[in-house]
C-alpha cells in the first residue's frame, strides 16, 4: 500500500524550506508534527483574490486535501468572493477539435 503522506505531497517531504514571510500567527516549533505543513501553508496560500485581485490579508484561507490536491477555501473581505483555489502538480487540459 502506498504511503498516503508521500502520495499527498505533504510539506514534510518537500526538502529544505525557503525563508518564511512574517506571519501574524505563531507557527508551531520546528520539529512538531504539524510544523512543516503550517510553514508550507504560509508559503503556498493564495495572496490575492482571484476575482478582484485585492490582498487576502483580511480574508479567510483554510486548507484541506482532496486526494493529491491541496485545496484552499478562500473568502475575500473586499469583494466577498468565496471559492476554492487548488494547487496541483500536473494538469491535463483537453481542447476539443475545431
Amino acid at each position: 500500500m502506498p504511503d498516503p503522506i508521500k502520495v499527498a505531497g505533504r510539506a514534510a517531504h518537500h526538502g529544505t524550506m525557503p525563508a518564511l514571510p512574517p506571519d501574524p500567527h505563531r507557527l508551531p516549533p520546528p520539529g512538531d508534527w504539524f510544523a512543516s505543513d503550517a510553514a508550507r501553508h504560509l508559503l503556498d496560500k493564495p495572496k490575492f483574490c482571484p476575482a478582484c485581485a485585492a490582498s487576502l490579508d483580511r480574508g479567510l484561507i483554510s486548507e484541506w486535501w482532496n486526494a493529491g490536491d491541496r485545496v484552499f477555501l478562500t473568502w475575500c473581505a473586499e469583494c466577498r468572493w468565496t471559492g476554492n483555489v487548488v494547487l496541483f502538480a500536473h494538469a491535463v487540459i483537453e481542447e476539443p477539435e475545431h
